[in-house]
């Protein structure tokens, strides 16, 4: 399987083995300490000290005195809501008793004249009369003595109206208020109601069906009225009241008048008000997703009216006494609730946020300056870094951070006049080093050429002698120049006198191309680059193969550098061979390993990555990509560098 892997040599050199060839990663050395190495960071990795105290003080001091406030008061307003919702239910429940007495003092009083024989002559008396006929006056007068006289004696009932099956009325009453016709009840939706009690009374209250009126108080009672001997349905009793106690009920559980009471029905109508000004409403509007009518007894904070509100709910449990799904709804304001606690906690939160601004200012004024010092400092160690030691820290006051500064600048003052003289020192090593690498690279090239000029001079081919020291001649001067770099047409007319040469060594073993863009020719290039790395292709890759060799070289252009690439068909690297390449410093090689024949290859591709590193820095370096049986192709990287015309 092909794969492509990367072996580490000194100074971070890689050499790279690859299938397909067309796949290069980059590598290049680095000399220079970053601020990472010590736990910096540029401003987009690594997050600025000030918004770490910052956060930190947010997180740490203000975050959590805000969550403890937070939960004590939270906490404080349901203990307030519960116990104060405890106290409201019990006071609900006693409303509740005292309106279960007032209904069942009603029913009972009811009950006692619906069985009278007089009030159920009444009825028979009306069943007698024709359909198209009416009560004679004499009937008339007598019913309405005999209620006025029993009846309407229970100072609630307003007036009582007797219907008989097929719906003839009588009623009487104390004021002159007309009587609700037959066919308005028969056809009212409580009337199905009336029917499913069998008997047993209903009481509608005010508004709670538009047909038996609005007036504020007034009560019905609507029930069957059965023959005493028989239970055979005589007909129907519909009684008004109005229950002024009602009123006095609320006022006694609300003295202060601090809470409203509401009565409403299942649907959320409010028939009853002890503020008078809500009778008629819907309390689910006024409450709108707040209030559950289904749930049983319980109690919640709201906004009523533009107010924050404790709203209780109580359902009354008299449908025994004929009264259905009513419930009772008190609604008090917080500020009554709450009391003297509200303001106590207010204070409290007030000071607690003036206690916490002053900490934010000793954080913004202090501490940040603290922080100030020490950004200052890591934006002058990153120029530092960069290569600016003329940097320094401004030096004021007489407290620790000036010492600071102070031991600053004299440890960048003492680290530029170290680098100047580590600079100095390897500018000489440098020198030396690319001496010794072109001395190792002309006396191995020397030996072979003088030994393929020596065949042709034995084989008398005097033309081709003289050329091969035409050629080798260029070669030379080329090479004997002072200067280190030369331009790129240059290189490629030195690596074709080369190639022409080695023709006549390796005769009909190989071909080769040279190509270049021409605007690419004249920028320069560190001299004896390329020969080397045909060298190591004719003599590793070529000349153990048995087929026809190809050599390519050209250049590419790559935006701020230039791209040289030596590619040949050869035998390839493995693995194990590839693995040896390391950068050397050849100064330090020990002689027997230049010489040694096996070595050769990486001693040839070494030097000259060890020439372009030393003299193009860190971000220029050779790649190597190679399969076994397949080839190899090596790419230089260098610099744009130097326009040389001519």
């Amino acid at each position: 399987m092909n794969r492509c892997r990367g072996v580490e040599l000194r100074e971070r050199f890689f050499i790279i083995h690859s299938a397909p060839l067309n796949r290069w990663l980059n590598f290049h050395t680095s000399f220079t300490m970053k601020v990472s190495d010590y736990g910096g960071g540029s401003p987009a990795t690594f997050m600025n000290l000030n918004k770490k105290v910052f956060l930190g003080f947010l997180f740490f001091i203000i975050i959590p005195l805000f969550v403890l406030g937070t939960a004590v008061y939270s906490v404080s307003q349901q203990l307030i809501e519960k116990k104060y919702g405890d106290l409201t239910e019990v006071t609900l429940q006693a409303i509740s008793r005292n309106i279960y007495y007032m209904f069942k003092e009603a029913n009972y009083f009811s009950d006692f004249w619906m069985v009278k024989d007089s009030v159920q002559e009444i009825y028979r008396t009306m069943d007698q009369v024709k359909a198209n006929e009416t009560l004679s006056s004499y009937d008339q007068n007598a019913f309405d003595t005999f209620l006025r006289g029993s009846i309407l004696t229970y100072s609630p009932i307003q007036s009582v109206m007797i219907y008989n099956n097929v719906g003839k009325l009588f009623s009487a009453g104390r004021t002159s208020a007309g009587a609700l016709p037959w066919a308005t009840l028969s056809q009212s939706t409580a009337f199905q109601q009336i029917e499913a009690l069998n008997g047993s009374p209903l009481w509608i209250g005010p508004s709670e069906y538009k047909e038996f009126g609005t007036a504020r108080g007034e009560f019905y009672q609507a029930r069957i009225v059965k023959d005493f001997w028989t239970m055979d349905n005589l007909g129907y009793m519909l009684t008004k009241y109005k229950f002024s106690e009602l009123d006095q009920i609320f006022k006694s559980f609300n003295t202060e008048n601090s809470s409203r009471y509401l009565l409403v029905n299942k649907n959320g109508l409010i028939f009853y008000d002890n503020k008078q000004n809500l009778e008629g409403a819907n309390i689910l509007q006024l409450l709108q997703g707040k209030l559950e009518l289904q749930k049983i007894n319980y109690s919640f904070q709201s906004n009523f009216q533009d107010e924050k509100s404790l709203v209780s709910l109580y359902h009354l449990n008299l449908s025994q006494m004929g009264v259905q799904d009513w419930s009772v709804v008190s609604i008090t304001s917080w500020k009554y609730v709450a009391g003297e606690l509200e303001t106590i906690m207010k204070l409290v939160a007030g000071i607690t946020f003036v206690s916490l601004f002053f900490a934010l200012m000793y954080n913004l004024v202090f501490v940040r300056r603290i922080i100030q010092l020490i950004l200052r400092m890591l934006s002058s160690m990153k120029k530092v870094e960069r290569g600016d030691l003329t940097t320094r820290m401004e030096e004021s006051g007489k407290d620790e951070t000036s010492a600071l500064a102070r031991g600053f600048n004299s440890l960048v003052a003492r680290v530029e006049d170290l680098l100047d003289e580590v600079k100095k020192q390897q500018d000489r090593k440098n020198k030396a080093e690319l001496m010794l690498l072109q001395a190792q690279i002309k006396p191995h090239f020397l030996f072979n050429t003088l030994e393929s000029i020596n065949v042709l001079a034995i084989q008398n081919q005097g033309k081709k002698v003289s050329q091969m020291v035409v050629r080798l001649g260029n070669l030379l001067r080329i090479g004997m120049e002072n200067r280190e770099e030369i331009s790129l047409k240059q290189e490629l007319d030195h690596l074709r006198s080369y190639l022409q040469i080695q023709e006549y060594r390796f005769e009909d073993r190989f071909h080769y191309t040279i190509e270049a863009p021409e605007e690419l020719l004249h920028y320069d290039i560190l001299k004896l680059t390329l020969q080397p790395l045909v060298e190591n292709s004719l003599q590793h890759g070529i000349e153990p193969m048995e087929a026809m060799g190809q050599i390519t070289v050209h250049a590419q252009d790559e935006g701020e550098s230039i791209g040289l690439y030596v590619s040949d068909n050869g035998v390839g690297i493995s693995n194990e061979k590839l693995a040896k390449f390391h950068y050397k410093t050849e100064l330090e090689t020990p002689l027997h390993e230049i010489m040694d024949g096996e070595e050769r290859r990486g001693l040839g591709l070494s030097n000259v990555a060890d020439r372009v590193r030393i003299q193009y820095g860190e971000r220029y370096g050779m790649f190597i990509c190679s399969q076994e049986g397949a080839g190899t192709t090596i790419k230089v990287v260098i610099p744009k560098k130097g326009r040389i015309v001519g």
